[in-house]
């Protein structure tokens, strides 16, 4: 009998929706349509309940999607077909940029939205034999040679190159293009990530798109600002750390290396501290608030840091974020960095609680919020927290090792200071084509009042007398109830952008804004304009230029379709200028009625809009009724997980066969059967031998050493027999100190909160220069005075291995925060011992000594 496959899988947040269709087995493709919920809704059951093919998609939240396929017949593949538009984002280098694609949704803490209809039980359909279960093909065309391409999640095959089937493929530049691949025979469970370096990609730069059907221009402006900036004088800083249970393994690890970083970055001056840690729970690191940033709290809190585990339980990140906003300091800005991986339910209460403690933050002590997902299943929290806290976003994922330029972004987009006015002007277009359309402030609705009285009016008034026989004082008068005033959309506004206000601009972070023009014509420049508190100006004027997208045969444009994607996003966000006083249910249906309006134009998905393919030359008409059956009853609630596959069946079937589970995989691998003491499971868990360190076995399930199988003896640092004191005495010191092997971090955890190097850093550093501690110092003590100082040597040290061993392996954005600080501790103590002396001769002098 037929059968109905529903399937939840994820899209990211930022995307929109072009394009749906539902291929037959005999080819014919069935095309979609968008409509409001409830109407698409309505279409599909009918035509299920008429035996037709029919396929229906809806948004169940900002980033998973639910696809249902009604009476498919026993044998038959049918496909489905979706085409999205989605925005890059940058990645760890300048002049790079990372496309995800997602592929499994992934357990996540609280209750799922009550619009999640889980069907009877699960089903996974067979697969097909030696079928990949994920085909992958990129081609990616940049702006200028591409110089690196790679992925941090998977085994890729890379070539440079165009296609050549493409048109006037001889003329094209061949370094510029390149073609990606990815076969896996197996269900990922992990989301795919490629990574694209090129000279120019950020580049400031705005496009324009014509639409082919409706009268109108589509505008994409995206810039990485660099500019410079005086610092924000003062400013607490509080890092909320998620420790719940999700976070466990790579991902809490990934955490405390970016905060070792982090902490080592801020400001010497002026700068209050405090770190919070949350799960079911959220704990401060001082109760009683921020501290005065100095060495001995930075000292606790880089201990408290190396003690954290993911052993905090549920993701309660609503209370977390309510409790840090509560208890920030009001005397001073406040940025707040979170660092989670964003697996909760809760996004609505999440952003309501962000966007109600900024906008009621002083304006002189504003609040920011700034976030470093870590993984990639959580985009849609983490991107929409620093969306509504005014702040920027970086995501990184469980397994790569080098992400310090992204955590260097964030912190120096919270020393910026906020600007008062960021607007940007689309060319002074020609408005007089919009000349009939009626407004009343910048979003162009119109609104209708009342008839006034007049004096006119009241003078012919008809007087009513206060005693009247006829009328019975205890006659109960029936009104009717008022009728629901309907929701009159004006047309487009002439000029529609997003985001409307724009809050957040810093350097190093990507801006992109949308607009979409009515009309034709197409501005020459964009010009960008932002004031700062103290009055200082930024302004930039980009050129316009014609988009050379390709556009997909029954698909909307892509510009235009992210520009509504974007101003649909704004509506559900509550930033718009609709302004209905008194009447939050009118409000709320207006706003509905312009998301409708904007995805059904632009043919997107939205969440109140839904695509719906109907294969009318399918099935029989209904003798009986043309209401849609009732819907089945659930038998089972299926386990939470990644993608959901489910199918409703007869009452008749017999139930599904039990599948057994945690069966470990096939290989080489080791396996030992026993509770492991880390995750705390009752069931055994599969183990295997570490592949990194032999002498481990590591827990399939939580991914943490458990016992060692054997006890190699751990390698030592061969010292010279005439070993003088001081370096013995740094050597034991650095048995102390927390191993890392990321250099930086290993050279953060030597640096104090004003900037300067211990000389506890040279035993970690100085040998990578084939130059022994004492021999470094008795050469430097004869070039220059200042290095008789042990502050000054060793700080200089610790400059120029970052300049000179750092600095090709790691871009200069990651480290350049420590090296000011240095650089500024340096500057202060030649001031001090008078010396003449400037930064720059004693790096010069320490690089010839170490080269």
């Amino acid at each position: 009998m037929p059968l109905e496959a529903v399937h939840s899988f994820p899209i990211p947040a930022r995307a929109a929706v072009t394009s749906f269709a539902l291929v037959k087995e005999d080819g014919r493709r069935v095309l979609g349509r968008v409509h409001e919920n409830a109407e698409a809704k309505a279409l599909y059951e009918t035509a299920v309940s008429q035996a037709k093919a029919a396929a229906f998609l809806q948004q169940r939240t900002a980033d998973v999607f639910e696809v249902a396929v009604g009476n498919v017949l026993p044998h038959e593949q049918v496909q489905i077909e979706l085409v999205y538009v989605t925005e890059l984002t940058e990645d760890e280098e300048n002049d790079s940029f990372r496309f995800h694609l997602p592929v499994h949704i992934g357990s996540r803490y609280g209750l799922a939205p009550s619009s999640f209809d889980y069907r009877s039980w699960n089903f996974t359909p067979p697969a097909l034999p030696r079928t990949p279960f994920l085909q992958i093909l990129v081609n990616v065309e940049a702006v200028a040679p591409i110089s690196k391409i790679g992925s941090p999640s998977h085994t890729i095959s890379a070539e440079l190159g165009h296609d050549s089937s493409l048109p006037y493929a001889q003329d094209l530049p061949f370094a510029n293009y390149a073609r990606v691949s990815l076969s896996s025979e197996s269900a990922l469970d992990k989301d795919f990530v490629l990574t694209v370096k090129s000279a120019g990609i950020d580049s400031p730069r705005c496009v324009a798109e014509l639409h082919p059907v409706n009268h109108t221009t589509a505008l994409a402006f995206t810039v990485v600002p660099r500019f410079q900036l005086p610092n924000l004088p003062r400013q607490e800083f509080v890092f909320l750390v998620d420790r719940s249970g999700s976070m466990r393994g790579a991902r809490i690890e990934a955490a405390k290396r970016a905060l070792v970083v982090m902490l080592r970055s801020l400001p010497a001056k002026g700068s209050h501290l405090q770190v919070l840690s949350f799960g079911s729970e959220c704990t401060a690191l001082w109760d009683e608030g921020s501290q005065p940033y100095n060495q001995a709290m930075l000292d606790h809190a880089t201990k408290h840091v190396d003690g954290m585990d993911a052993d905090y339980g549920g993701t309660e990140i609503r209370q977390a974020l309510a409790r840090c906003c509560e208890t920030r300091r009001t005397d001073r800005p406040t940025s707040v960095f979170v660092l989670t991986d964003g697996a909760a339910w809760d996004l609505d209460g999440v952003f309501s609680v962000v966007k109600g403690a900024v906008a009621s933050a002083p304006v002189q002590a504003y609040l920011r919020v700034f976030v470093l997902g870590i993984g990639d299943s959580g985009t849609a929290m983490c991107t929409g927290i620093a969306r509504a806290g005014n702040g920027a976003c970086m995501t990184v994922g469980e397994k790569e090792t080098s992400f310090t330029g992204k955590v260097a972004r964030l912190l120096k987009a919270s020393r910026t200071p906020m600007f008062t006015s960021i607007v940007v002007d689309w060319g002074g277009c020609d408005e007089t084509a919009f000349d009939d359309v009626e407004e009343d402030g910048e979003d162009g609705f119109v609104f209708v009042l009342e008839e006034e009285e007049t004096p006119e009016s009241t003078a012919t008034m008809q007087v009513i007398s206060l005693f009247d026989e006829t009328v019975d004082p205890l006659q109960v008068d029936l009104y009717l109830p008022p009728i629901v005033p309907a929701v009159v959309l004006p047309p487009f506004a002439p000029i529609q952008q997003s985001p409307i206000n724009i809050r957040s601009l810093s350097p190093g972070n990507r801006l992109s804004v949308y607009a979409i023009l009515q009309g034709k014509n197409v501005p020459k420049t964009v010009t960008l304009t932002a004031l700062t508190v103290d009055g200082s100006k930024v302004q930039l004027v980009v050129p316009v230029t014609f988009s050379s997208l390709p556009n997909v045969p029954n698909t909307q444009p892509a510009i235009h379709a992210l520009a509504a994607r974007k101003l649909i996003q704004d509506l559900e966000d509550g930033q718009h200028a609709i302004s209905i006083a008194d009447d939050t249910d009118l409000l709320a249906r207006t706003v509905k009625a312009s998301i409708v309006r904007l995805a059904t134009t632009y043919s997107i998905s939205s969440s109140h809009t839904s695509w719906v393919a109907v294969d009318e030359s399918s099935g029989v008409p209904c003798r009986f009724s043309k209401e849609p059956p009732p819907p089945s009853t659930p038998t089972a609630t299926p386990t939470s997980g990644d993608t959901q596959y489910v199918r409703r069946r007869s009452s008749k079937e017999p139930p599904p066969l039990s599948i057994p589970t945690n069966t470990p995989t096939s290989g080489d691998s080791q396996y030992v059967r026993r509770r492991c003491f880390t995750c705390k499971k009752t069931d055994s868990p599969s183990w295997r031998r570490s592949s990194l360190h032999p002498g481990k076995i590591v827990c399939n399930r939580c991914g943490l050493w458990e016992r060692t199988l054997s006890h190699p003896r751990p390698a030592t640092f061969k010292q010279p027999n005439d070993e003088q004191p001081e370096t013995k005495r740094a050597r034991m010191h650095m048995s102390s100190v927390p191993h890392s092997e990321y250099p930086l971090e290993a050279l953060a955890r030597f640096q104090s909160f004003d900037g300067s190097f211990s000389s506890d850093v040279l035993l970690s550093v100085i040998f990578k220069f084939n130059v022994s501690v004492e021999d470094a110092r008795a050469e430097l003590y004869a070039r220059a005075a200042p290095f008789y100082v042990s502050e000054v040597f060793a700080t200089v040290i610790g400059m120029v291995y970052m300049c000179t061993k750092l600095g090709p392996t790691i871009e200069r954005e990651s480290w350049e925060a420590m090296y000011d600080k240095a650089r500024v501790f340096m500057e202060g103590i030649l001031l001090d011992l008078g010396s003449c002396a400037t930064v720059a001769e004693l790096e010069a002098e320490a690089r010839a000594v170490l080269a």
